[in-house]
């Protein structure tokens, strides 16, 4: 088992207990139907190199030297390509760098949907119920990051060069945006990791979710 294989795991947990109804309806404009499209599009098998899949999007949005590594070696499509194949319960081979990018996403994830105030016990359920078969190391991680309370400032400075945009799409994976709570975290996390108002409102374009900026 890999931090990938669990970030795949956290990801439709967080769906399902976030509500992946309202996701699936958030489309506006945009070539995807949202992110219940892109999640079941890579569980359903869609090329994660596709221009549709959340995979694509991920390699899409890294910095150059971070790009670099992600291609590099293993033949599966960097680490959008190992993300897109963990979801759909493939074998994946990630290298350490690409575990400390999942990780990097895990707790993007999660922080962000803690941003509105807690994660519920109900929600807690839904998320550790996706997790199966992972290690009690990880299983320990995600509820660990789970329970710890929201440091915005400190998550920011953890984040490596590169990883910003992706960063920012993992964080919005997790949102409802029906909260002035969790529009606030998106605004503290693009200023700290300077992204741009226009960036925000094309990564949220790519996910089908309401733009936060005018």
């Amino acid at each position: 088992m890999s931090l990938i294989s669990t970030l795949g795991k956290v990801a439709m947990g967080i769906a399902v207990a976030k509500g992946l109804g309202k996701m699936m309806g958030g489309s506006k404009g945009g070539s995807g139907g949202g992110i219940g499209d892109l999640l079941g599009g890579l569980v359903g098998g869609k090329s994660a190199d596709t221009k549709g899949g959340l995979g694509g999007i991920l390699d899409s949005l890294g910095g150059s030297k971070l790009g670099e590594a992600q291609s590099q070696g293993r033949n599966q499509g960097g680490f959008g390509g190992l993300f897109g194949n963990a979801m759909q319960g493939k074998e994946v081979n990630p290298s350490s760098e690409q575990e400390q990018q999942a990780e990097i996403m895990l707790r993007a994830m999660i922080n962000a949907a803690k941003s509105d105030g807690n994660i519920s016990e109900d929600e807690q359920r839904k998320i550790t119920e996706h997790l199966g078969d992972v290690s009690r190391e990880e299983a320990e991680f995600v509820r660990k990051e789970i329970n710890a309370p929201l440091d915005v400032k400190g998550f920011i400075q953890s984040v490596p060069r590169g990883m910003e945009q992706q960063v920012y799409l993992m964080s919005l994976m997790a949102i409802d945006l029906d909260s002035n709570e969790e529009a606030h975290y998106l605004d503290q996390l693009a200023k700290g990791l300077n992204i741009s108002k226009e960036v925000c409102n094309q990564i949220h374009e790519k996910l089908g979710a309401p733009a936060i900026y005018a």
